[in-house]
């Protein structure tokens, strides 16, 4: 038995001039897939539900719904669609760049993404989404000393939790970069679980600290959905 986390980033209609145009979802595309799955029987977990499953809890036709960065067009377009059908997300913030844009890609991307601001993030939370954080500035991890590590790791969680008035349980790697040191400081920091970029399903047993998930890029249709949601996938 697993469970699968789906790993999104922006749902939206991609510029012309963007580069990576893998990272975006149709929001047609977006809703086909949502309401398969709802068709399926599939239902959305929590984090703490996640953490359940891992340590041996049976949970059947269970996913999670994950987006990197916090970009506005999710909360634009997802969120919406995401309640239309009854799922939740987790949505992972950078903390320090909230209400600003991709700062760390953009030259690289050639567009400046819009990430939600502090209020859209507090009624996403009132709505019964998830917050996660994903650092302050969305660094490489693995390259940092250990002072700036655990100002990226412990920081971002208690500024997410001061203004947001909840636990922040869950986080995810910036670029998926992680090794044992990184995964320590997470652990430390207090929080329950952290995602990677790793392509795989989750399974009882597994690795809290690095939990596979299942990417959703521009292309993924249904059959391939499909596909990613059976036990052949890796």
């Amino acid at each position: 038995m697993s469970i699968k986390a789906l790993m999104y980033h922006s749902v939206g209609i991609p510029p012309k001039e963007a580069l990576l145009k893998s990272l975006y979802t149709n929001p047609r595309l977006f809703e086909k897939q949502i309401k398969l799955l709802k068709v399926l029987g599939f239902k959305s977990l929590t984090s703490g539900e996640i953490v359940d499953f891992v340590k041996g809890k049976d949970m059947k036709k269970s996913l999670c719904i994950t987006f990197d960065d916090a970009y506005k067009d999710v909360f634009d377009n997802a969120i919406p669609i995401l309640k239309k059908y009854g799922f939740k997300a987790i949505i992972f913030v950078p903390v320090h760049l909230v209400g600003e844009y991709n700062k760390w890609d953009f030259e690289r991307l050639n567009v400046k993404k819009p990430i939600a601001s502090w209020e859209h993030i507090k009624e996403a939370l009132k709505e019964g989404f998830e917050i996660g954080s994903h650092t302050l500035t969305h660094p490489s991890l693995i390259h940092l000393d250990d002072k700036s590590l655990r100002q990226e790791i412990e920081l971002s969680k208690k500024i997410l939790e001061d203004k947001l008035g909840v636990e922040i349980k869950s986080f995810c790697y910036p670029y998926g970069d992680y090794n044992e040191r990184v995964m320590n400081f997470v652990k430390e920091a207090g929080y329950k679980l952290a995602f990677s970029v790793d392509s795989g399903h989750i399974k009882k047993g597994d690795n809290l600290y690095n939990l596979k998930r299942v990417h959703m890029r521009h292309n993924t249709n249904i059959f391939r959905l499909l596909l990613k949601l059976s036990i052949l996938y890796r």
